[in-house]
């Protein structure tokens, strides 16, 4: 399958474009960039064809899918133009600032027979599913609480997108949504109740650190912190009746070479599992694989759109 890349964006070059050329029956044949970067891209991943407009990219019949990897508030857009011209869309999260977005962006997409996911690659590790496993196997019991870390800390000298609030900046946007997305991937419950508190930076007006709540219908509550004032974690917990589930890398176990550590605390003691994947690979193949077999992504669109309603609620105590 040809991809094409529309943008020059940093992730693309950390990570999405060495996932696609490790994963089989992939190849980044084209990239677009509007800042003049494309060239340099494409030298350095021997990609064939350049762009210096998205147009132009989305126009080529040999692209057969993009990954959308602009800043959050160009999503919608380009998602929808991508889906006009007959790409499948596999778009960086989050998907949208607003459900409503989400929605007119996946019904696009639908209309023009063409497949989208949003690109949470944390959850094509298998430690996630192994997570899911033993909560179904009752090793903690019934499940009351889910806790979900994300942070890092950046010095502030200069421009930064994650601090544009015109363009969807801010550690809730940026890392906070892992945590949202993860406890409502685990726990496929609808949310009735949310609260939530931030520190506000002064100057660029987004948040910094911060924190929500979430009741879910079946009476667990969700608690999620971000920040990019703290040091580096991505750690989520899954605390039951009788014991702890702690997952320890959940989010970037590639920085763990590609290892998820996995620990249960019950009353028979302490036991540790270790599951091996690489994230980004997988997410790439599981959505050619989808296209290739025709299989539905329905349900990563309920929690694609679910996640975000809760964001968006999030949001609106952060400002009330």
């Amino acid at each position: 399958m040809k991809w094409g890349i529309l943008s020059a964006a940093n992730i693309a070059k950390k990570a999405l474009i060495p996932a696609i050329q490790r994963t089989e029956g992939a190849e980044a044949f084209a990239i677009a960039s509007q800042s003049g970067k494309a060239r340099e891209f494409a030298e350095q991943f021997e990609i064939p064809q350049t762009y210096e407009s998205y147009e132009s990219l989305l126009a080529d019949p040999n692209v057969e899918a993009v990954y959308i990897p602009l800043p959050n508030h160009l999503h919608k857009e380009w998602t929808i133009k991508a889906a006009e011209a007959g790409k499948h869309v596999l778009c960086e999260k989050p998907a949208a600032i607003h459900q409503s977005d989400v929605n007119e962006m996946i019904e696009a997409c639908n209309q023009n027979g063409v497949y989208f996911l949003e690109a949470f690659m944390y959850q094509f590790h298998p430690q996630h599913q192994k997570v899911k496993e033993l909560i179904d196997s009752g090793v903690i019991g019934d499940v009351s609480l889910v806790r979900a870390s994300f942070s890092f800390y950046f010095y502030r000298s200069n421009y930064n997108i994650r601090l544009d609030a015109g363009k969807g900046g801010g550690a809730l946007w940026d890392v906070g949504c892992y945590g949202v997305h993860s406890a409502l991937h685990l726990i496929d419950q609808e949310v009735s109740r949310v609260t939530a508190t931030a520190k506000l930076d002064e100057e660029y007006h987004v948040d910094t650190t911060s924190s929500a709540s979430l009741l879910l219908e079946n009476g667990v509550i969700v608690q999620v912190d971000c920040s990019f004032d703290a040091a580096a974690r991505n750690t989520y917990e899954v605390i039951g009746s009788e014991g702890v589930i702690t997952v320890h890398d959940a989010y970037r176990p590639d920085k763990k070479n590609h290892e998820g550590k996995i620990t249960v605390e019950n009353e028979q003691g302490v036991k540790e599992f270790v599951e091996q994947g690489d994230q980004y690979s997988l997410q790439v193949e599981n959505f050619m694989k989808a296209i290739v077999n025709k299989k539905s992504l329905e349900t990563y669109h309920k929690e694609t759109i679910r996640y975000l309603g809760a964001m968006e609620a999030i949001q609106e105590k952060i400002k009330k």
